[in-house]
């Protein structure tokens, strides 16, 4: 028989070197000791490493394999006796003989605490803490076979482990060659110890790769977040137990970043991704098939806490790229901000030097063309002249006001009012342009301290501008609502609309889509700076051939 088992062992030590991962190992070393001992069943229970009071239990016959991780009190359940086993005695008989609980002189005992038994045997035990007569536990661990045997695990003077062997052979463990079978357990324990902590090692070094590779990743500056997002997923199988059917996707903000062909399964872990304090999303691993329960379903405690370590890895990447870009946008508002004072310095210079000439050129006009004896055509070009210089003094009265020289007078105003006054003059234009034009004031709206005429020009701006929109006609609709913190002036028009590119650079200085000579690019940042002014805002909604929307927010004041 030794020659045998050394032959059995030399094969389990092949199988132990092939790279399985612990659930196969363990699933063809009880294959090859069934086959071998012509067995019909083999149950080994081992302590595992590193857990306190866990255990990992492997049972298996020619019909059937499970693998599962049970905690002390789980063991002790009655529940988990099998069908074979008529009695929960069966759990309590193992944990006894972990626990050292048996008087092992006896002689069903071997004098390493084996158990071993026919079924032609009467079974009698005798606790170390009092005597008990038969038991039938024992007995019902003889269903379905002739023989039985449970083998400790021994580790010096440490009980980690058992296995049990059941044989259809009347007798094959209560005779000779017990001692034998007890080495070569004692081996196959150690081997199978020795598996688990190369196991576990093999799962570490694989996520120490993953995760070195993600702050490899996460520190490339110029990748977007989308992209280290996808690439961190793809670092995820290669660390898992079956890299082979193993997916993964992230979902942050609600958007899917699944990878292709990725499908959601019952088999998964999740862990949830939090960046300052508040969840923003969630990674998922998925195995595709079915496989051995472990410690959390399917899935090793390495890879639970391996997930976890991404996802807090991942909050902290999110987190360091907003601030990154929020630090980003505050440098483009500072130096946008820069810009504006510069050009309204210089705005204000110009305005100031070219109001005294264009008055001089205007008046001059004037006088000029009130000669009788003028001609004709000298008339028409100082008409000209005239218009020209009333267009300039426009323009110069629009520099003064983007500049903020001139002199803001806020009063109490009835918006609604306002509104009213402002579009009196646009009735007949729209009608004649075929501009349907509506109105709807909110009759509840409180008043608010205001410059009537510098929010009047901001009206007159956004009209004209969606009037222009529109040169086959359309509809232009004008509302006022209120809530607890603001009044708001809402002006949509069915025009044509502007690109996202366009809509962020409408209200910068002398920007125009108009074409040359028709603008010059101040409305709108007029608009803006007098909404400022006010301490409210203004928004925009745009799409190309959909129209626009502006929805000005003035704060409400006390009255």
């Amino acid at each position: 028989m030794r020659v045998d088992l050394n032959s059995l062992l030399h094969q389990i030590l092949q199988i132990a070197n092939s790279g399985l991962t612990r659930s196969q190992f363990m699933r063809n070393i009880s294959t090859l000791l069934t086959d071998f001992l012509n067995c019909s069943e083999i149950v080994q229970l081992l302590k595992v490493p590193d857990k306190k009071l866990q255990y990992e239990l492997m049972k298996f016959s020619k019909r059937s394999f499970s693998y599962n991780m049970l905690s002390y009190e789980e063991l002790q359940k009655s529940q988990l006796v099998s069908n074979t086993d008529s009695s929960s005695g069966r759990n309590k008989i193992w944990l006894e003989i972990l626990e050292n609980k048996y008087d092992f002189t006896l002689p069903f005992f071997s004098a390493r605490g084996t158990f071993r038994a026919g079924s032609d045997k009467l079974l009698y035990f005798k606790e170390k803490e009092g005597t008990t007569p038969f038991d039938p536990a024992f007995t019902s661990l003889l269903s379905g076979c002739k023989s039985l045997a449970i083998i400790p695990f021994l580790l010096g003077n440490d009980r980690i482990g058992l296995l049990q062997v059941k044989n259809m052979k009347r007798d094959i463990f209560t005779e000779f060659g017990i001692d034998e079978v007890e080495e070569f357990a004692q081996i196959l324990g150690l081997i199978i110890l020795n598996q688990y902590s190369k196991a576990a090692l093999q799962e570490r070094v694989k996520e120490l790769t993953c995760l070195y590779s993600m702050s490899i990743i996460s520190k490339q500056i110029d990748v977007l977040l989308e992209d280290i997002l996808y690439r961190i997923m793809e670092l995820i199988p290669p660390a898992c137990q079956y890299p082979e059917i193993t997916q993964s996707r992230i979902i942050l903000d609600e958007i899917d970043y699944s990878l292709p062909g990725f499908v959601a399964g019952r088999n998964k872990l999740s862990s949830d991704i939090i960046v300052n304090g508040k969840k923003r999303g969630v990674l998922e691993v998925v195995y595709t098939e079915k496989r051995d329960r472990m410690d959390e379903g399917p899935f090793l405690k390495e890879e639970r806490k391996l997930i976890d370590t991404i996802t807090n890895e991942l909050g902290i990447i999110i987190k360091r790229r907003e601030i990154e870009e929020e630090k980003i946008n505050l440098k483009n508002q500072l130096h946008h901000a820069d810009r504006l004072a510069t050009v309204g310095e210089l705005s204000a210079g110009v305005a100031h030097e070219l109001n005294e000439p264009m008055g001089s050129i205007m008046g001059f006009a004037q006088l000029a063309i009130k000669c009788k004896e003028l001609p004709e055509q000298a008339k028409n070009d100082l008409q000209k002249i005239i218009k020209s210089s009333l267009h300039a003094r426009e323009i110069v009265k629009k520099l003064v006001a983007f500049s903020g020289a001139t002199h803001s007078e806020k009063v109490i105003t009835d918006i609604n009012h306002l509104v009213e006054e402002s579009l009196y003059f646009f009735k007949s234009r729209c009608h004649k342009e075929g501009i349907l034009l509506t109105i709807f004031t909110d009759t509840e709206l409180p008043l608010i301290t205001v410059d009537p005429v510098q929010i009047e020009q901001v009206l007159t701006n956004i009209i004209v501008n969606a009037m222009h929109a529109m040169p086959q006609g359309g509809k232009l609709d004008i509302r006022t609502r209120h809530d607890d913190e603001h009044v708001k002036i809402i002006i949509r028009d069915t025009g044509s609309g502007m690109s996202r590119e366009v809509s962020e650079k409408i209200f910068d200085p002398f920007f125009t889509t108009k074409k040359t000579g028709k603008g010059i690019g101040l409305g709108l940042s007029v608009v803006k700076g007098i909404i400022d002014s006010h301490e409210g805002h203004i928004t925009v909604d745009s799409e190309p051939g959909k129209g626009t929307q502006f929805e000005i927010s003035l704060p409400l004041t006390n009255i």
